[in-house]
């Protein structure tokens, strides 16, 4: 692209598809989409703000176990109602079952675990608002 045309830096990628194929390994793995819906909670952790957001995802990933398909971080925030050493951070948890619908009492334990370990681990409480 001529530079009088691009407004930004324009960059280009070049991807050999036969040399990929040539090394890929093992079957493709997938999973089956469920046909039941999915539930969706938020949770907000204050945390000290040295401690990343993911190290934090880890620890909910691994307390709410398989029913936990998905952890997004949605909003960090410092500042008023926060103390000035710590942040909060709020999370979107996508919970899913192959087998059936799941409820609220099937969730929230899974929720108050999360927690649980979330302030075991980090020291971290849950936000209030």
């Amino acid at each position: 692209m001529h530079p009088e045309i691009a407004k930004e830096a324009v960059f280009a990628v070049e991807i050999n598809i036969d040399r990929l194929q040539e090394i890929k390994t093992g079957k493709p793995k997938y999973k089956e989409i469920s046909k039941f819906p999915s539930i969706k909670k938020d949770l907000a952790i204050v945390v000290d703000k040295e401690i990343e957001s993911l190290e934090v995802a880890k620890v909910i990933k691994k307390a709410c176990g398989s029913n936990l398909i998905n952890v997004e971080v949605f909003d960090v925030y410092e500042g008023k109602g926060i103390e000035s050493s710590k942040k909060s951070i709020a999370y979107s948890l996508t919970f899913s079952s192959q087998d059936k619908t799941l409820t609220d009492d099937e969730i929230n334990p899974l929720l108050d675990k999360a927690v649980s370990a979330v302030q075991k681990e980090f020291n971290a409480s849950l936000r209030d608002f």
